[in-house]
């Protein structure tokens, strides 16, 4: 997606207000506070025909993207927090298309250990989606909805913060739990198949329980005060039904400061999970097979970051 963007809010008077916020801060009192930062975008992209020899469609496209971050330090504790939703459409004359849709959380609580760079940890995600999803815009059958699916991972593990920009979670137990809450969805086998172990029917849908292997970097750096880079790379393996085949979901996002708040944002997402069913194989229209999932995002226009860096 190529357009022009528009900032959420008033950009200015928010980075005002976090500039008071990191003055007041003193370095000494670090620990007390949180360190916050985000990344926000509206895109926007609009084409109007009239009587146009070539043809085409009259379509509005708007995407948005939020990513906050949150970390606080306390009493040997630290404790880590962030917030991604992305959502898009593509509004045209007779068809309503969604772009982009995806809403995800993360948590980890940290207590060192000793002088190292070592963290015992306590690690949450969650991630679903906001919206119906459909394979074709013509479809009447959807194949995802708000918590169909739905990814719930926590566990115990150790953190690694030794690398500057760099954070490394790994958890030799760690629990992952897929729901389907929609009777369709669930007995399509769209995102697992009903009949294996770990299966529990709900009253909507029904649940998938995995346990196994689970390793997460999370690498954020600022290149000489006008590229930001952000990335995300999850590994799991589940110990009770085919360890050899590895779950992988790798998150990047680029921002290319032109000139203070004008920017070019790219974003690229690379999902493989052996269970969801997303490749038609058998030429049916139906998805038998999985296949690597990507995620691609190009926008041009005006972007908003901060981070109250004294914190």
């Amino acid at each position: 997606m190529l357009g022009v963007s528009v900032s959420l809010f008033n950009a200015q008077n928010l980075e005002d207000t976090f500039k008071a916020v990191e003055k007041k801060g003193q370095v000494e009192e670090a620990s007390d506070k949180w360190l916050i930062d985000g990344l926000y975008n509206l895109a926007i992209a609009q084409t109007t025909l009239t009587n146009w020899a070539a043809g085409g469609n009259n379509n509005l496209n708007i995407t948005g993207v939020l990513r906050q971050r949150a970390i606080k330090s306390f009493d040997g504790w630290k404790w880590f927090n962030l917030l991604e939703a992305n959502l898009g459409y593509n509004f045209q004359e007779d068809a309503t298309i969604k772009t982009d849709d995806r809403l995800e959380f993360t948590t980890r609580l940290d207590r060192a250990l000793g002088e190292s760079k070592w963290n015992v940890s306590i690690f949450g995600n969650f991630r679903t989606q906001f919206a119906d999803g459909f394979r074709n815009p013509q479809d009447s059958i959807r194949i995802s909805t708000f918590m169909a699916p739905a990814y719930l991972s926590y566990g115990l593990g150790l953190t690694n913060t030794g690398v500057k920009n760099l954070s490394i979670y790994i958890s030799p137990l760690q629990v992952k739990q897929t729901f389907v809450l929609d009777d369709s969805l669930f007995e399509r086998n769209q995102f697992f198949d009903k009949t294996i172990p770990n299966i529990i029917a709900l009253n909507r849908g029904g649940l998938r329980t995995e346990m196994g292997a689970f390793l997460e970097f999370i690498y954020k750096k600022r290149f000489q005060e006008n590229v930001e880079l952000f990335s995300r790379l999850n590994l799991f393996s589940n110990y009770l039904d085919r360890p050899q085949n590895i779950d992988v979901n790798w998150d990047n996002i680029v921002v290319f400061k032109v000139y203070k708040y004008l920017s070019v944002s790219f974003q690229l997402q690379m999902i493989f999970d052996d269970d969801v069913l997303v490749k038609d194989t058998s030429g049916d229209g139906k998805a038998n097979a999985p296949a690597l999932q990507l995620r691609q995002l190009l926008g041009l226009g005006l972007t908003y970051s901060f981070t109250n860096k004294k914190s």
